[in-house]
């Protein structure tokens, strides 16, 4: 009898594959969010993108058309905790805000908000750990841009975020 070989796939590579595969179909069921795409490709799912029609998804004016959402998850198996960023990107008005949770910044915990204006980093703030599952946690961060959008400020057409934190952040 020939030998048995047995393919074990890297076990971090599965779950990112199908966790980007669950927040695809996800977002793809949330109005106003289409174009919803893996990068750099559906092979290579490093992370899901979407165009988004804020005032649909928002349900509120918005003074963007359209802004892009990029969602990437990891699941390094040296580290306690899985990885993830999720950033809200307004290219119209050249910036974007967004929670990540990694092992930058650890002073400020192990998830942080921040806010980003052209190339530069405006803010970095704590942010609550909120759910380990996914989609529970791209859910929790999406319903509470309505209150960072009410927190960030425009001074000299520059966004600013004066106070910190709001609930649950």
């Amino acid at each position: 009898m020939a030998p048995l070989f047995i393919f074990l796939a890297h076990r971090s590579l599965l779950d990112q594959h199908t966790a980007h595969g669950e927040i695809r179909t996800w977002l793809r069921n949330q109005g106003g969010c289409y174009d919803v795409r893996y990068a750099p490709s559906s092979i290579r799912r490093h992370e899901v993108c979407a165009t988004i029609e804020p005032e649909i998804l928002l349900g509120r004016p918005y003074p963007s058309e359209t802004v892009e959402l990029r969602v990437e998850f990891e699941f390094p198996e040296d580290t306690e905790y899985d990885q993830y960023e999720i950033q809200w990107i307004d290219g119209e008005r050249n910036y974007s805000f967004g929670w990540h949770q990694d092992e930058t910044h650890l002073d400020l915990g192990r998830c942080h908000f921040q806010l980003e204006y052209r190339d530069e980093t405006l803010a970095r703030k704590p942010a609550v750990f909120h759910d380990i599952h996914p989609v529970n946690v791209l859910e929790q961060r999406l319903s509470l841009v309505p209150s960072i959008l009410e927190l960030v400020t425009w001074e000299y057409n520059r966004p600013r975020l004066p106070q910190w934190p709001p609930r649950d952040v």
